[in-house]
């Protein structure tokens, strides 16, 4: 009975980490597609000379929208991501209890297996301070869906000048 516990609880734990790195690679293909779009539709903002204001108008809505989109599936992505990576951690408790954690949540194992593996290979300053903090490439792609909503978001007012309180500000001089 043991041993068919221990095999289901290896089973579940190798299902956990392939849609834990399901979810990383499709968040990563998903953002990528909103990038781009954003991108084109930036460009062909710029490019079009706002000659029909309401196409201006029309394509900085559109970005908003698609921004805010970006944000609802990099999140949803980073929900199912922590969600199989719980299950990681749980599955390998059950499945090989003698042996050390893969997944866990002592911070300090994690920062002291790094800093040693960088000491040892030469990485150091700005670069390993930086890789200390621990961006989340998860995470990211939430922020720069929100850093994108502000920005589609200011062109949306900007182009509703004629209401003088949504007009340019005067510190904005272009190029």
């Amino acid at each position: 009975m043991c041993d068919s516990q221990n095999e289901a609880s290896i089973n579940n734990f190798e299902i956990a980490l392939r849609m834990r790195d399901f979810e990383i690679v499709q968040l990563t293909q998903r953002n990528n597609f909103f990038m781009v779009f954003q991108g084109v539709m930036f460009a062909g903002l710029m490019q079009s000379g706002h000659t029909k204001p309401i196409v201006s108008f029309m394509v900085c809505v559109a970005g908003l929208v698609v921004a805010l989109f970006q944000i609802g599936v990099a999140s949803g992505a980073k929900f199912w991501q922590e969600y199989w990576e719980q299950m990681l951690s749980e599955y390998e408790a059950e499945a090989n209890a003698a042996n050390p954690e893969l997944f866990h949540d002592d911070d300090c194992k994690y920062e002291s297996s790094v800093k040693k593996r960088m000491s040892h290979r030469g990485f150091g300053g700005l670069a390993s301070k930086l890789v200390m903090c621990r961006f989340s490439v998860s995470r990211i792609p939430i922020y720069v869906g929100i850093a994108l909503s502000g920005v589609w978001g200011v062109l949306v007012l900007c182009t509703l000048r004629a209401y003088p309180p949504l007009s340019v500000p005067s510190c904005v001089v272009g190029f």
